[in-house]
């Protein structure tokens, strides 16, 4: 009897090495975060290698996309690609819009507000800790919360990912880390 049980037990882990390897290798390299990916539209022939090179463009927030959905436009060699991704967590997307030609993709611009509500309101909360910022605002509404790519805010302070918080008129640049404000923008001005 305990030969059967050992065979057995040596079946099924064989049996679920096997099974999880199979999956591995249908996910295309897809990371865990990115729960449902849909291609819109005619689904490019060289959609697996697009789909590896936008995994290491993309990332959510501290958080997982629920829904990724990958459109494209063009032709194999010359497409521009956009992916609007939603979080579980989050009320919006992140929106990345690539160039993808002679096998090379290029980030041409994004909007990414998928931010979850608790580091959304952190993020507030630290820019409300500027005094002069808190009081330009009074009765300014709801401020939009983005994050900022490292490529991009490093013209502004140092290449990390940074959060800006929006009121009509008035943005804070937010380093969530230091949990501080490190530039004010103004409608009116340059910067502060």
């Amino acid at each position: 009897m305990e030969n059967k049980t050992i065979i057995t037990i040596i079946l099924l882990i064989v049996g679920l090495g096997i099974g999880l390897a199979l999956d591995q290798e249908n996910s295309s390299a897809r990371p865990v975060w990115a729960h449902n990916v849909q291609w819109l539209g005619e689904k490019s022939d060289n959609a697996q290698s697009i789909e590896e090179l936008l995994w290491l463009e993309i990332t959510p927030y501290k958080t997982e996309y629920d829904i990724v959905n990958i459109s494209s436009k063009g032709d194999a060699n010359e497409m521009r690609i956009s992916v609007t991704a939603w979080a579980v967590d989050s009320e919006k997307p992140d929106i990345y819009d690539f160039a993808y030609e002679n096998n090379e993709l290029l980030l041409t611009g994004y909007l990414l507000e998928a931010v979850p509500q608790m580091f959304r309101n952190e993020a507030i909360g630290i820019a409300l800790s500027d005094k002069d910022l808190a009081a330009s605002i009074r009765n300014s509404g709801e401020p939009s919360v983005k994050r900022i790519l490292p490529k991009t805010s490093e013209k502004f302070y140092t290449p990390k990912t940074l959060l800006s918080v929006t009121w009509k008129g008035i943005s804070a640049l937010v380093d969530p880390d230091e949990r501080k404000v490190v530039q004010v923008w103004r409608e009116d001005e340059t910067g502060k």
